[in-house]
């Protein structure tokens, strides 16, 4: 009997990655955001890894897009902070707390048709606590305002009514019945959350994301606080943000914005969400 020797199985070659920019250069480096192979000349170091020459310039175009986004006029937060105001005084000059008592959110008399307790609260606030619209309004002048130049006065408008709207219907749906709820911080809960999804759909340049953390930081403070804290409405702050996250993820694109009735769509797609949750509790109230 003859043996012949195995024939020696072929070694795979290990492919060779160049630089896309300089073909004439090998390289184990690839962007950390696209993935294209970079050598040690193109890669920009990042907080993870390392940007490609053309990612790093989408960071820089879309930082200034952002930063005047958060500078200019903006009318209706003006307008809502002198009517807040203004309210305000009415409500101390009210007697026997009338205009609280007539307009605050209360389950028991929501139950009972007078459906407007869930728009007014978000326009009053606790009269013997100053604190209450101070911390609001500056709350509101710093972040809201940011959202109305983002998205333009009317869209702001309707997505600040909304997602209050949204915020009084989950406290109607899921708080005790005796509550008095007042307060302008559902709605503005419901403009953080469309901020931070503008934020993080912009999330390339480390302005932004350092920017995009530090709101993510005070989300989370002001949800300790509220658990630790009582006589903090807790449903409608959480209403109000998820509503406002849900509107963000709906109409904001960052190149390719859907149209105005797709837009107008998902609005009315997370107000039928509040509608739903007023109608439930009222078919299922008991107290």
């Amino acid at each position: 009997m003859s043996a012949t020797e195995p024939e020696a199985h072929a070694q795979p070659q290990e492919q060779v990655t160049t630089c896309y920019r300089h073909a004439d250069t090998p390289t184990r480096l690839r962007c950390s955001r696209c993935e294209r192979p970079i050598c040690g000349r193109c890669a920009t170091p990042a907080s993870v890894g390392q940007h490609c020459p053309e990612c790093v310039a989408e960071a820089r175009r879309t930082a200034p897009r952002v930063r005047s986004a958060l500078r200019g006029s903006a009318p209706a937060v003006f307008f809502i902070l002198l009517f807040n105001v203004v309210v305000f005084v009415a409500q101390i000059l009210s007697p026997g707390g009338g205009i609280t008592l007539r307009f605050g959110l209360a389950p028991l008399e929501i139950a009972q048709g007078e459906w407007w307790r869930l728009i007014t609260p978000m326009f009053l606030h606790s009269p013997g606590f100053l604190l209450h619209i101070a911390m609001n309004s500056i709350i509101l002048m710093a972040f809201g305002a940011q959202v109305e130049r983002a998205f333009g006065t009317v869209r702001f408008l309707t997505i600040y009514l909304i997602t209050g709207f949204v915020a009084s219907a989950t406290s109607y749906a899921f708080s005790a019945c005796n509550i008095l709820g007042v307060g302008a911080s559902g709605a503005i809960a419901g403009t953080i959350g469309v901020l931070l999804v503008y934020l993080y759909k912009r999330r390339r340049s480390q302005f932004v994301k350092a920017y995009m953390n530090q709101l993510i930081g005070l989300i989370v403070l002001n949800a300790v606080i509220g658990l630790m804290l009582q006589g903090i409405d807790n449903y409608a702050h959480g209403g109000g943000l998820a509503a406002g996250i849900a509107v963000g993820l709906l109409v904001d694109r960052e190149n390719d914005p859907p149209s105005p009735w797709l837009q107008a769509l998902a609005l009315a797609g997370v107000l039928a969400v509040g509608i739903a949750l007023t109608v439930w509790r009222t078919t299922t109230f008991g107290c």
